[in-house]
């Protein structure tokens, strides 16, 4: 069985691989697969984005263990997600609200056994989501590990179009520094968008689209956009950072608009 990981802990502290000792300790023929853990600290927004990018590459019945935690220890749940492939376990901050958008059958983690015989307030990613992976892993349902809800936190709608504009705001910062909004493909029905547009990001007014990063005009520095594998629009800069070079960050608002 696979189980994945996704943190924001890095890796200069004990805290991935405690998690990994956890599930291998209960669970000793887990694969276990790194898919991030240099999540920006508190991000969830990103950790999302990031999941999304490579949760649906893993064979069917991988469990995918997210944890990205601000509100570790607050009252808060604890969440298991099944969905007809995979198993998702984490904190129920909105963190699956991208890779679950069909419907899925949501569990909110109770005490058990299976936990660890103390929690702490801090760690929950050791002490709570990392043995309910494992437990998973073995074969345990999630019945046995959590109640149904019908509530699973979810994001806000990352875009909202109003006639020719489209709002949104930068989910992730890619290490290449390119921003990647949450405006999607089918939002505008087009693969080329219409010949006048501009895109507002703080100071940053950009009219320029490319279908890759070194197509004609090439000019050191002008920031362009870019549909990326996701299918949401990215901010970009041939050979550069875009992040660096218009100081964007996560979470800040954009503006898509589409003039006569």
């Amino acid at each position: 069985m696979i189980v994945t990981l996704l943190t924001d802990f890095g890796f200069d502290d004990y805290y991935v691989a405690a998690m990994k000792g956890v599930i291998l300790s209960r669970c000793s023929q887990a694969r276990l697969v790194d898919i991030s853990h240099g999540i920006a600290p508190q991000n969830v927004l990103s950790a999302a984005y990031v999941l999304l990018g490579a949760y649906r590459e893993f064979p069917v019945g991988t469990v995918h263990l997210a944890v990205v935690d601000p509100g570790v220890g607050s009252t808060r749940r604890g969440l298991i997600l099944r969905t007809d492939r995979y198993l998702f376990v984490g904190p129920d901050n909105g963190l699956f609200s991208l890779v679950t958008p069909e419907l899925a059958e949501a569990f909110e983690i109770r005490p058990s056994a299976y936990l660890a015989a103390t929690v702490s307030n801090t760690f929950h990613g050791r002490d709570i989501f990392a043995p309910v992976a494992a437990a998973l892993a073995a074969g345990v349902k999630p019945e046995e590990l959590g109640s149904p809800i019908r509530d699973p936190k979810r994001f806000a709608a990352l875009s909202q179009v109003n006639g020719a504009t489209v709002k949104s705001r930068i989910m992730h910062l890619d290490r290449f520094g390119n921003a990647i909004t949450g405006i999607e493909r089918h939002h505008l029905n087009s693969e080329l968008l219409p010949s006048s547009f501009s895109l507002q990001a703080g100071a940053a007014d950009i009219h320029l689209q490319k279908r890759f990063y070194t197509e004609e005009p090439v000019v050191p520095g002008e920031p362009f956009l870019i549909w990326g594998s996701l299918n949401f629009l990215e901010i970009s800069v041939t050979n550069g950072s875009a992040a660096e070079l218009l100081n964007l960050s996560c979470g800040q608002a954009v503006t898509l608009e589409f003039r006569s």
